[in-house]
């Protein structure tokens, strides 16, 4: 039997938990992270209760890849595939902890969620500002 080489996949399909977040690492090349639920049906040890098992990743996207996933929001489903990282980070304190990620090389979105419509989601309204409320003093300089 032919032994097969060593590979690092992971294909995940699951629920966005919250918005992402997006930074450019160049124009046109996002970087996005987000957050993806996965839940699975496990049985118990010994012909136990089955149960279901809620898992939480975080998923780094970049380039095409990213720029789909920019379109995705809370409450949004999608299968992801790529591969497994660890990544350590350092915070404020000094304190290192390594961390796992999935670097997704290619994303599909099932079902793609509004912004704002999913039940958990409270979005505050943001006040509107109107300029000709506040019309210029005489002794004010518009240009300045």
């Amino acid at each position: 039997m032919a032994q097969l080489p060593p590979t690092n996949q992971v294909i995940l399909t699951g629920e966005v938990t919250e918005e992402p977040t997006i930074h450019y690492l160049a124009p046109d090349f996002p970087e996005v992270h987000l957050r993806l639920k996965t839940e699975e049906q496990v049985s118990g040890r010994e012909g136990g209760k089955s149960y279901t098992q809620r898992l939480w990743h975080r998923i780094v996207a970049r380039g095409s890849t990213g720029m789909l996933l920019e379109q995705t929001h809370e409450g949004s489903i999608l299968s992801i595939a790529g591969r497994i990282e660890y990544v350590r980070e350092v915070d404020r304190s000094g304190t290192s902890t390594l961390v796992t990620e999935i670097v997704a090389t290619h994303a599909r979105i099932h079902q793609q969620a509004s912004r704002g419509t999913t039940p958990t989601a409270s979005t505050p309204a943001s006040p509107t500002f109107d300029a000709t409320a506040y019309p210029p003093t005489e002794d004010e300089d518009p240009l300045s």
